[in-house]
């Protein structure tokens, strides 16, 4: 494994934790934007530190030529070292503060609120739904870790081959 990937994984996935951890204790982890914006906004930041890292490793390892399986293979290890120590953060995220804020959520007005827009769910069945939604919650960290790990791999192998393709640079070709 190059160390300059190592390195970016690591410095990656510092970015996001400290984005994470800011959103969790400033009170915006229900908001909007924290609740449904914020995992993909991490997931999509991975983008430009594959474009640094092939940059960086192309221009001075590789003396300004790289191949497009090496560049997916360095982009692919910056993916890797950075998806486990999101995921132990994720982990250890959910297993602390999960029950607490999915209780919060479901006790929330805005959940209220989304469930008298369903037609189909009666008003007198409001507060079972709350109190089954907020047991079933906290049932698993894993199971949560592992849904939002679906989206890195989603994105992030995805984002690797077409960084890589870009980001390539062959031979000139001798005339």
């Amino acid at each position: 494994m190059n160390k300059k990937a190592l390195l970016y994984g690591v410095v990656y996935a510092l970015v996001v934790i400290t984005f994470k951890v800011y959103i969790l204790f400033s009170g915006n982890a229900l908001t909007k934007f924290g609740y449904f914006y914020s995992n993909i906004t991490a997931v999509f930041l991975i983008l430009p530190f594959y474009f640094l890292l092939l940059k960086g490793v192309r221009d001075k390892d590789y003396g300004g030529v790289i191949g497009g399986r090496e560049a997916f293979r360095l982009n692919l290890s910056l993916l890797a070292i950075a998806v486990i120590f999101i995921s132990i953060y994720h982990y250890i995220e959910f297993s602390v503060y999960g029950q607490d804020l999915a209780q919060t959520y479901y006790t929330s007005e805005n959940f209220l609120s989304f469930l008298k827009t369903q037609k189909n769910i009666s008003p007198d069945k409001y507060s079972s739904i709350i109190e089954e939604q907020i047991k079933s919650a906290g049932t698993s960290a894993f199971k949560a870790t592992t849904g939002k790990l679906v989206s890195y791999l989603f994105v992030g192998i995805s984002g690797a081959f077409i960084v890589s393709v870009f980001m390539k640079r062959s031979e000139p070709k001798a005339r």
